[in-house]
């Protein structure tokens, strides 16, 4: 027995995590899928526990697919983690964000519609000033998690929401 083996972690031992029962709470420390029970510590290696519903492969990026899940108290959305190579620290594909995105004429609404909820659970938005007319940029901060919802008006309508440690 050496003089650091009584910090040294037994293999034998499972790993206990408590799953907390607010994803406004958990968002801190990480993302809490609340239909599902789930909740993913940001940093941790997506490829673990293989958690996600789909993976698609890129020449620069890697794409997660985590299907529809609920977030935030209730925000329903079909959410993805991508992962760029370049910007990887490691080998492993860390979770650093989870995003939606969607491109079509009912943009405007969905925007809406999670701006509405996001206000209700988060509070007041940070707005960017710097904008087109008929687009927007809203920014909330929780600690180091930031959550960001544009709408862009360029071709065609889109709206992006995304948050994260890394954002």
């Amino acid at each position: 027995m050496g003089l650091f083996s009584i910090f040294k972690k037994r293999k034998d031992e499972p790993e206990i995590t408590i799953v907390p029962s607010d994803g406004v709470v958990a968002l801190t420390d990480g993302i809490l899928f609340e239909d599902a029970g789930i909740f993913l510590k940001w940093g941790v290696d997506i490829e673990a526990d293989k958690l996600y519903a789909k993976k698609e492969f890129r020449a620069d990026r890697t794409i997660y697919q985590w299907g529809q899940k609920k977030i935030l108290n209730g925000l329903s959305l079909p959410l993805k983690t991508v992962c760029w190579n370049h910007e990887q620290h490691s080998g492993t594909k860390s979770l650093e964000s989870v995003e939606f995105l969607s491109e079509n004429e009912d943009a405007k609404h969905q925007f809406q519609a999670i701006r509405d909820h996001l206000e209700t659970v988060l509070g007041k938005s940070r707005q960017d000033e710097d904008m087109e007319p008929g687009e927007a940029a809203l920014e909330w901060r929780i600690k180091a998690v930031k959550v960001v919802l544009n709408l862009y008006n360029k071709e065609r309508p889109k709206v992006k929401f995304e948050m994260g440690w890394w954002v």
